[in-house]
């Protein structure tokens, strides 16, 4: 003869493992229509701004998150700042040029789909004609931004 007791706790398992069977069939299936890269621990991807103009470039960068600031750069200078990319692969930094009162433009600076193979040092220099981008690896290194004025 069962306890009244033993049917719950039989009936609570039994339940307890199909939910845990459910979330685990929704989690494999969510990951196979991902298509790209999900790391558990994600590296800091680093942008260096650099102007190569004579004169000097402003330069206020942000993402949805996060305002990391307005900064002057001279010629030759560098400005840098690192972050890593979130957890749904929608990392997008932008940063606005101008040169005085100048607007010089606004440029996505890094984008997942765009960036994530081409790498993690970007380096974007300011150049006359506009801005480049060069990356770790060859192939998929540059992306040029021509200056709006």
């Amino acid at each position: 003869v069962k306890s009244p007791k033993g049917n719950h706790i039989s009936i609570f398992f039994s339940m307890f493992t199909e939910i845990i069977m459910v979330m685990l069939f929704i989690c494999s299936q969510a990951l196979q229509q991902n298509k790209e890269p999900t790391y558990l621990i994600r590296p800091f991807t680093r942008i260096t701004i650099q102007n190569n103009n004579e004169y000097l470039l402003g330069v206020h960068c942000k993402s949805k998150d996060d305002d990391i600031g307005f900064r002057s750069l001279k010629k030759g200078e560098k400005y840098s700042y690192k972050f890593h990319i979130n957890f749904p692969n929608s990392t997008l930094f932008f940063c606005r040029f101008s040169r005085g009162l100048i607007n010089k433009g606004v440029f996505d600076l890094y984008v997942v789909d765009r960036d994530y193979n081409r790498c993690t040092k970007c380096l974007w220099k300011a150049e006359k004609d506009g801005l480049y981008g060069n990356g770790e690896f060859p192939k998929l290194a540059l992306v040029f931004f021509k200056w709006i004025k």
